[in-house]
């Protein structure tokens, strides 16, 4: 967004970039989703199954709440941007008497940054640099 000098408070309402569906496969149908989702939660540490968008969950669904931004005395192209953090992952679960195999795709958690366009975001964070690449050039 293009703000100048005496714009003041200026609010900015997020766009869908990219939508994430969420989803698993099994080579065995008697393993449940919850199931996967639950054991990758486990494996994440510090997650819970709670947090894991279940299929049927899509990201374009998450609210995207306006965000406002005291920009006064202040210039230039702003942006804002939020990001959920992605997984997919490839799995062997052993059962009695045979393996199941799958995949899992989900997503969890959230963060946001505020960029200058023109300011080198110095960041390793993947998301921030696609943000400020794909708003600001």
């Amino acid at each position: 967004m293009n703000v100048r000098a005496n714009d003041g408070w200026v609010t900015f309402h997020p766009g869908l970039v990219r939508n994430m569906v969420p989803q698993v496969s099994t080579s065995d149908d008697r393993v449940s989703e919850r199931r996967v989702l639950a054991a990758l939660a486990e494996r994440l540490k510090g997650w819970d199954v709670e947090q894991l968008a279940a299929p049927g969950e899509e990201s374009a669904d998450r609210p995207r709440s306006p965000v406002k931004a005291d920009f006064l005395g202040h210039a230039g192209r702003f942006v804002e941007a939020e990001a959920v953090q992605a997984v997919d992952a490839s799995f062997t679960m052993t059962c009695p008497g045979h393996d199941v195999y799958g995949s899992v795709s989900t997503w969890f958690g959230g963060g946001s940054a505020s960029l200058a366009c023109g300011v080198n975001p110095r960041t390793k964070e993947s998301w921030v640099q696609e943000a400020y690449r794909l708003t600001c050039g």
